[in-house]
């Protein structure tokens, strides 16, 4: 999960669709699947955004029904492309993570509601998308300020409306597919933050940067991702989180070896994908308020500080984060 520095906000604050004064924006439009060439046009004035969505962002939690709009981001210039085979896959592995959190859930007494692509070629919730910044990818995945401009602006294009009338919800996350290799990560929404950066999406690449050959990043990715989208920290060493410490990560290394908020992979190092074989802990469950208390409370009194579904910038402020600089999920 990447976080934002706080002085280019005024800059984005042009970007994100989520101002609560009127403003006209031209911005890419979302083109239907049949339709990777849009043109750009002047977008639909954005919705006032209520405090408790300012808290939240567009995602709140896994008891609320949630809808996943997925977007198949195309790089023409490079000639990285989705086709459609490979949008078949991905469309598999989200449903893989969707069943996988749905039983979760279940686990802890939640019941989900979770929307998504189903693959068919009428689907309202897929998009693609002719991207006009161009991708980095990589281990790093330091992608541009350019690139996650473009993305905010392309999400404030939804038609939430549209997507509320037929689902019966306003929460939705986006689900953004990047044609080449590099560490899928999720831009958040922070309390901080207010107004801005409302709209939540993951960025999935099509390709695991790790793997010695070309392998499709796995559903235990596609999962950890949408998880962040739902308030679910890093639990790995490194983690941007201000609750997760060294001391932490070594509790869960040992206690939760499985929790797929520390990693997506196989014991082996290996990627699966028949199956996700990980679990959420009654720690990453406290922290999407699947529970309401864990067995960490009194050991690690820093978890006191965990809103459920909330994400906080913590004691350092989001002045001194950049986009580019936060440790990002794999």
């Amino acid at each position: 999960m990447k976080k934002r520095l706080a002085v280019l906000l005024l800059a984005l604050l042009l970007l994100c669709g989520c101002m609560p004064r009127p403003s006209r924006q031209v911005v890419p439009d979302m083109p239907s699947v049949e339709d990777p060439a849009p043109t750009p046009e002047p977008t639909q004035e954005p919705s006032p955004v209520g405090q408790e969505d300012q808290l939240y962002g567009s995602v709140r939690l896994l008891e609320d029904p949630t809808v996943l709009v997925s977007v198949y981001l195309n790089d023409a210039a490079t000639g990285s492309i989705w086709t459609r085979e490979a949008r078949a896959a991905s469309q598999q592995s989200v449903a893989m993570a969707v069943d996988w959190l749905t039983r979760q859930a279940a686990g802890y007494g939640v019941e989900t509601e979770i929307y998504y692509d189903d693959g068919t070629d009428t689907s309202p919730l897929c998009y693609t998308y002719s991207l006009h910044a161009r991708l980095r990818g990589g281990v790093d995945s330091q992608e541009s300020n350019d690139f996650l401009d473009e993305m905010d602006a392309l999400c404030a294009t939804l038609d939430t409306a549209e997507l509320e009338a037929r689902y019966g919800t306003a929460r939705v996350g986006l689900l953004l597919f990047l044609p080449v290799s590099g560490t899928s990560f999720t831009m958040a929404h922070y309390a901080e933050d207010g107004t801005n950066f409302y709209y939540e999406y993951c960025c999935l690449y099509r390709y695991d940067p790790y793997a010695a050959q070309a392998e499709p990043e796995s559903p235990a990715t596609y999962a950890h991702e949408i998880l962040h989208l739902f308030g679910a920290p890093d639990l790995y060493e490194g983690s941007s989180d201000p609750y997760v410490d060294g001391e932490l990560t070594a509790y869960v290394e040992q206690t939760y070896p499985d929790d797929i908020m520390l990693s997506t992979y196989a014991e082996d190092g290996s990627n699966l994908y028949t199956s996700i074989d990980k679990v959420i802990s009654p720690l990453t469950a406290y922290c999407i308020g699947l529970t309401d208390t864990c067995p960490e409370l009194a050991r690690f009194p820093q978890l006191e500080q965990v809103d459920p579904g909330i994400f906080h910038y913590g004691d350092s402020g989001p002045q001194d984060l950049g986009p580019d600089s936060g440790v990002v999920t794999v």
